[in-house]
């Protein structure tokens, strides 16, 4: 069985920190900028801080249910229909937003290098990693994190690194940037940049060290919000707002204004790399948990088979936006409108209803023990 597979603490919070994180090498600055202005970064921030403090909250409600995963809660809380409703919905979501990932990767290797290629072959490339990825499953997709991510981070640092000269901090005023309003309201919304932390209430029964699970998520918040933060800073001190918000892909825009002396020019080249790695990592993963999701609740007895149903159903969802821009819209206006309900405060209402109704079940052992007696 399954369940039987295993992964390390590290590997998991690598996981943890790629899904956070590879939005980075998407859109992400751009979009951060859109919102609040030359107060981006602040908002992600504090964005960071609160999904911090709520992943701790959630923590101390775990700690009765040490082991399980999100359907096991959503059964202890609801029963078997809690089960199904709630693996549905998480269903929905990864597949989602891995359809719109998938297609955003594949539009933007299409403009950067693959320019005379269609879509559908690009998006078919990613396909087949996926499914060889979820394939092996989160053992192997583990051991690949643990493998990259350093790597990867390495990368994303020295393009930050070389990319000093340019930095100006008084590009980052006025301060407050759009407003407190915005910064408030936008930040709310912005909460959904944390959706995918739900994948870590999927591995808790894969965990060697079960009783240290709160680890995981609290290397994972706080890694994956220093490298968001740090982005979209030094961002906005390369590009003033409201420059910020014109270009595609803003981390790759500042990897291509690299120059080290006469002969190292172009180092975007190497971002191409850096780039599909993170893509076929990501979307690797979400494969998985969306295959292991339907898996728990319907209670199939074998993942295996669902990988390539699935893949051709998040195939096809992917090409559903007419391009880019319908994407990019699906994303903001729709998937960021409601994701972050669903990541962050179902979890806390799914653990707060279980120990209520476990609290409610000693009491009723008890009271029957003392009748007996």
């Amino acid at each position: 069985m399954e369940k039987r597979t295993t992964i390390g603490n590290f590997e998991a919070a690598c996981v943890i920190l790629n899904l956070l994180s590879t939005k980075i090498i998407l859109d992400f600055p751009r979009t951060a900028s859109e919102d609040a202005g030359s107060a981006a970064w602040l908002m992600i921030f504090l964005d960071s801080v609160a999904v911090y403090l709520i992943y701790l909250l959630i923590t101390r409600l775990y700690e009765k249910f040490t082991g399980k995963d999100l359907l096991d809660i959503s059964e202890k809380a609801l029963g078997e229909p809690g089960r199904i409703i709630f693996g549905i919905i998480y269903l929905a979501q990864f597949m989602y937003v891995t359809s719109l990932v998938l297609r955003q990767f594949a539009e933007d290797i299409k403009v950067i290098s693959l320019t005379t290629t269609p879509v559908s072959i690009v998006l078919l490339i990613f396909a087949v990693g996926m499914v060889v990825g979820a394939y092996f499953g989160i053992e192997a997709i583990g051991r690949l994190h643990v493998l990259a991510i350093p790597l990867l981070a390495l990368a994303f640092i020295l393009i930050l690194l070389f990319n000093i000269p340019r930095y100006d901090v008084t590009r980052l005023s006025p301060w407050l940037g759009l407003g407190i309003k915005a910064i408030a309201l936008k930040g709310i919304i912005n909460l959904s940049y944390f959706s995918e932390v739900v994948a870590i209430f999927f591995l808790m029964p894969f965990l060697k060290k079960k009783e240290r699970y709160g680890e995981v998520g609290r290397y994972g918040i706080f890694f994956a919000g220093l490298f968001l933060v740090l982005s979209t800073l030094c961002y906005l001190m390369v590009y003033q707002y409201p420059t910020s918000t014109e270009f595609f892909l803003p981390v790759y825009q500042m990897a291509r204004s690299i120059k080290i002396g006469r002969f190292f020019t172009r180092i975007e080249a190497a971002f191409i790399l850096i780039w599909a790695s993170c893509a076929f990592l990501y979307l690797s993963s979400c494969l998985y948990f969306i295959t292991y999701i339907f898996q728990r609740a319907f209670n199939l007895k074998y993942r295996k088979p669902l990988i390539v149903p699935f893949m051709i159903l998040v195939f096809t969802l992917s090409l559903v936006p007419e391009n880019l821009y319908s994407t990019l819209q699906a994303e903001m206006e729709i998937y960021r409108s409601f994701s972050w309900v669903i990541s962050l405060i179902f979890p806390v209402i799914l653990l707060a209803v279980a120990s209520l109704r476990d609290w409610l079940m000693r009491r009723k052992e008890v009271g029957k023990n003392d009748m007996e007696n």
